[in-house]
């Protein structure tokens, strides 16, 4: 499909929105092709297999000003653009959006009820944002984000989606979000403290994301989390 429609499929169920920029706009920080996958190539994250973002260079287009890259395969749905500012905007739709509930939790009985989506509590939340801020490091180490950084990560369309904890284990009570209303984080920084401050931020907002869930997480599921997500890091899961 084309560029224009996987983004109207995308917006159109539970999904990612993701913008990176300095607040200091200028243009032709990145001024060819190559500097662009050259920063991709070192930016991208790979800490469980899928890396944040799909990026395969021989993939890409680009048209003097920006680059794109997009992947449609299975649940599998994002859009990306670099521009040559250093502006970068992602979208990435939820794996569990708008699927059935035996797809998701095959061999389970009873299933859970139908709902608008499903959304995993570490692999589609905590693990993305943990891979989402810390891709903004690598922008920021590629030097684009200097010297202040602007973070926007935004979740869309998630009412009636359904908080999960595993694929063979449920919440002892279902934890719905009610709301239309985005789960967003937005932020400007200094681009030299993103490294040290990236895996807290993504805990913070996925605590929030949980709190429009319904679900308010003890201390020990904190720590908990905070465990999973050093796991992740280190690449121990």
């Amino acid at each position: 499909m084309s560029n224009e429609e996987l983004i109207k499929e995308i917006k159109s169920q539970g999904h990612w929105r993701v913008e990176f920029h300095s607040t200091e706009y200028q243009v032709k920080r990145l001024p060819t092709r190559a500097g662009m996958q050259d920063l991709l190539s070192n930016a991208t994250i790979s800490l469980r297999g899928w890396p944040y973002p799909y990026y395969q260079a021989q993939e890409t287009a680009y048209n003097g000003q920006w680059l794109e890259g997009k992947i449609e395969w299975e649940r599998y749905r994002e859009y990306w653009r670099l521009y040559d500012s250093g502006q970068w905007i992602h979208y990435s739709k939820l794996h569990g959006a708008g699927v059935a509930p035996e797809e998701i939790f095959r061999g389970m009985s009873p299933l859970p009820p139908q709902h608008a989506g499903y959304i995993h509590v570490r692999g589609d939340v905590l693990f993305t944002l943990t891979e989402i801020f810390r891709f903004a490091v690598g922008l920021a180490q590629g030097g684009v984000l200097g010297p202040t950084a602007f973070l926007s990560v935004q979740l869309h369309n998630t009412k009636d989606y359904m908080l999960y904890e595993s694929f063979d284990r449920f919440f002892p009570n279902r934890y719905i979000n009610q709301s239309d209303t985005p789960i967003t984080y937005e932020q400007s920084l200094p681009a030299g403290q993103l490294s040290s401050s990236a895996d807290k931020i993504a805990l913070d907002m996925a605590i929030k994301v949980f709190s429009v869930f319904n679900w308010i997480p003890a201390e020990a599921a904190i720590r908990n989390l905070v465990e999973d997500q050093k796991k992740l890091i280190e690449r121990r899961l």
